[in-house]
C-alpha cells in the first residue's frame, strides 16, 4: 500500500507572496481605501457610494448599476481573466454583507434577515447569510491577484463592571458571527488600522499583532508580529518594506 504521508518537510513561505490575500479592517474614515489604492494597478469595486471619491485608481462603483450584487458577482468572473489589474479592493464586506441579506430576505418572502420565513426550516437565513457571504469572498481570494477586502468593525462588547468587567467579544468586523469567523479562518492576513497617539503625533498604524482587543493576525512570519505606520497618502511602499530581510529596512 503506498502512504499518502509526506516525506520532506515544507518549506515556509519567505518574501512578499505573487499574490497577498488580506482583510484590512477598522473604524470609518481611518484611511482603509487610500491604503488599498495604493497597490500595483488596483481596481476598487465600491459598495458605498462615494467612499473611492479621493483615491486615484480604477473604481468599479456598483452602486449605480441596477443590481449591486449582481455587479460585484460579474466583476468577480470578468477579473479572473483580465490582467490589467494586479489588484482588486473590496470595499467593503460589510456593503456586500448587507446586500446579500437583502438579496435572502427578497428571495425567502422575509421583511428582515432575522425574521424566521414561514415554513422553512429554523435558521435557514443564517445559513445562506454565511454560505453567500463567504462563498463570495472565497470567489474573491481565489483569482490570481492581490486581494484586500475591506471591512468596518463593530466595537468590542463588555460584561460586567468596574474590575469586573470582562471582554464578551472584541471588536471586529462588522458582519453576521459566524460569516466572520470563517472568513477570519480562510484568509491568511488580517490587518486593523487605527490612529493612534504616538508621541503626541496622531499617526495611522496597521496592525497584525495579535492582542485581545480585537481581531488581527497573520500567518506570515513577516507580518505576525508587526505594526506599522502608514503616511497619511499611500502605503503600499511601507507595506512592501515590512517582507524585506531586517538588514534591509
Amino acid at each position: 500500500m503506498t502512504s499518502i504521508l509526506p516525506k520532506e518537510r515544507s518549506k515556509p513561505t519567505i518574501g512578499l507572496p505573487r499574490y497577498f490575500k488580506m482583510i484590512v479592517e477598522g473604524p470609518s474614515k481611518v484611511g482603509k481605501t487610500t491604503f488599498a489604492a495604493s497597490f500595483p494597478d488596483a481596481i476598487i469595486i465600491e459598495c458605498e457610494p462615494g467612499g473611492a471619491a479621493h483615491v486615484s485608481c480604477h473604481v468599479l462603483d456598483v452602486t449605480k448599476g441596477k443590481d449591486a450584487l449582481k455587479g460585484i458577482r460579474m466583476a468577480i468572473t470578468e477579473l479572473a481573466t483580465d490582467t490589467r489589474f494586479k489588484t482588486v479592493v473590496l470595499d467593503s464586506i460589510d456593503g456586500t454583507a448587507d446586500l446579500i441579506s437583502k438579496e435572502i430576505c427578497r428571495d425567502l418572502g422575509i421583511e428582515t434577515i432575522a425574521d424566521s420565513p414561514a415554513k422553512a426550516r429554523h435558521g435557514v437565513q443564517w445559513e445562506k447569510y454565511a454560505n453567500n457571504v463567504t462563498g463570495l469572498v472565497g470567489a474573491l481570494i481565489a483569482l490570481p491577484k492581490n486581494i484586500v477586502v475591506l471591512g468596518h468593525t463593530k466595537p468590542a462588547t463588555y460584561d460586567g463592571e468596574g474590575d469586573k468587567r470582562v471582554m464578551r467579544n472584541p471588536e471586529g468586523l462588522d458582519i453576521y458571527g459566524k460569516a466572520a469567523r470563517i472568513l477570519y479562518a480562510r484568509v491568511d492576513n488580517i490587518g486593523h488600522l487605527k490612529v493612534i497617539n504616538i508621541g503626541g503625533k496622531m499617526e495611522r498604524v496597521l496592525s497584525f499583532k495579535a492582542g485581545i482587543d480585537c481581531t488581527r493576525g497573520s500567518r506570515h512570519p513577516a507580518l505576525c508580529d508587526k505594526e506599522l505606520i502608514l503616511p497619511a497618502v499611500g502605503g503600499y511602499s511601507v507595506f512592501e518594506a515590512a517582507f524585506l530581510p531586517e538588514a534591509k529596512q
